[in-house]
């Protein structure tokens, strides 16, 4: 059932456009020293120095080395760097982890501490940081919507997210062409993240007639543009269609929350180095099975809603189809998954996003699906 009320937050402007990224220097006219945090093969690329030609009016300082799955001291390092330069702004341009850890440099620049302070919950976030600005260069993970920021700290591999409504993004720019150099492993993880984030959305108890209107057409622009976007990286439609469905992906479950897939994925995650996007992508066949008896009217909506069919079962036929297509292996024993990591895994997969699954999943319920992936 659909909230009767609900309450939409979002960055103070989105927008959406080919070619966006090298009008962004109309948007900073209030600053001059502009830390820019890209992404490291992107950082690489022509397109990048174009977006760095047109902001030739301002005082950059570039830091970049973002790791995957990025650590507290990587927002350390940022944010030091922001506090040497005296950065008044901060434009992210990269993917999931490449904003999140800029996202937190921006929050924690002007404050005293590390991030493992505000991470452990020692200290609290008082209010907004910096302006922070992120253009996607992937088109899944939805960190440019987000108020959050997916953090690791490596000491005890604990993946989680540090998170403050001020940590929305005052500027989140989605250029499509800005994902045209993403590799095709890169686009199909990051797409199934994507397409997950939409699903989720739909059958979290917080979802809304508006977010779910913004998760159906996400799915239907995901399933019909991620396959030809991984066979074909230039094919600008396909990117426009995954990176326009990621946004509105984003949209959704950026006010509903997530579910069980997300919730496993994170230790999973930093447990055995999965990347996010293919961990969420494994746990799709398994996960949505296990939610059909709790949500089955919800998975048929989104079946007739995203194109897909009539039925809850066909939503299921084009979650397998669409996995099979894009190579996804059936559990995680490429990473070694085995018994004696389930402990960690039921310990530290208690978030938000396992509160928000259709059907309650006990630790021995856990326990059970982790044994099938193996």
């Amino acid at each position: 059932m659909s909230n009767d009320s609900f309450t939409l937050t979002y960055p103070a402007e989105i927008v959406f456009e080919p070619g966006g990224a090298l009008k962004l220097a109309g948007k900073l006219t209030r600053f001059q020293r502009i830390l820019l945090v890209p992404g490291t093969h992107f950082a690489k690329t022509e397109s990048y120095r174009e977006i760095v030609r047109s902001l030739s009016d301002y005082e950059l300082h570039a830091e970049s080395g973002i790791q995957s799955e990025p650590p507290l001291e990587d927002v350390d390092r940022l944010a030091a760097a922001g506090r040497r330069f005296r950065a008044e702004a901060v434009i992210a341009i990269g993917g999931g982890s490449v904003i999140d850890c800029a996202k937190a440099a921006a929050a924690l620049i002007p404050l005293e501490g590390s991030c493992a302070d505000y991470f452990s919950g020692q200290r609290e976030i008082p209010g907004k940081g910096l302006f922070f600005a992120a253009l996607p260069t992937t088109s899944g993970t939805g960190a440019e919507i987000t108020n959050n920021a997916v953090l690791t700290d490596t000491a005890t591999r604990i993946k989680k997210s540090l998170r403050h409504p001020s940590m929305t993004a005052d500027l989140a720019l989605v250029d499509p062409l800005l994902t045209m150099s993403c590799p095709p492993s890169l686009t199909a993880a990051s797409g199934l993240d994507a397409f997950v984030q939409a699903f989720e959305s739909c059958t979290s108890p917080k979802a809304s007639a508006a977010t779910r209107a913004l998760a159906h057409a996400a799915v239907r622009k995901i399933y019909g543009s991620l396959e030809p976007a991984c066979t074909n990286g230039s094919d600008r439609t396909a990117r426009s269609d995954m990176a326009e469905g990621s946004l509105l992906s984003a949209m959704a479950f950026s006010q509903t929350g997530l579910g069980a897939i997300h919730g496993l994925a994170h230790p999973i995650g930093s447990l055995l180095h999965v990347p996010h996007g293919k961990a969420c992508a494994i746990l799709i066949p398994s996960m949505v099975s296990w939610n059909m008896s709790a949500c089955a009217d919800e998975y048929a909506a989104i079946a007739r809603e995203g194109g897909l069919g009539g039925t809850a079962e066909d939503f299921l036929d084009a979650c397998l189809a669409l996995c099979r297509k894009l190579g996804i292996p059936a559990g995680f024993s490429e990473y070694g998954l085995n018994e004696s990591h389930f402990d960690f895994i039921v310990k530290n997969c208690r978030s938000a996003s396992m509160k928000l699954n259709p059907r309650p999943m006990s630790d021995d319920d856990v326990r059970a699906l982790l044994g099938k992936l193996v």
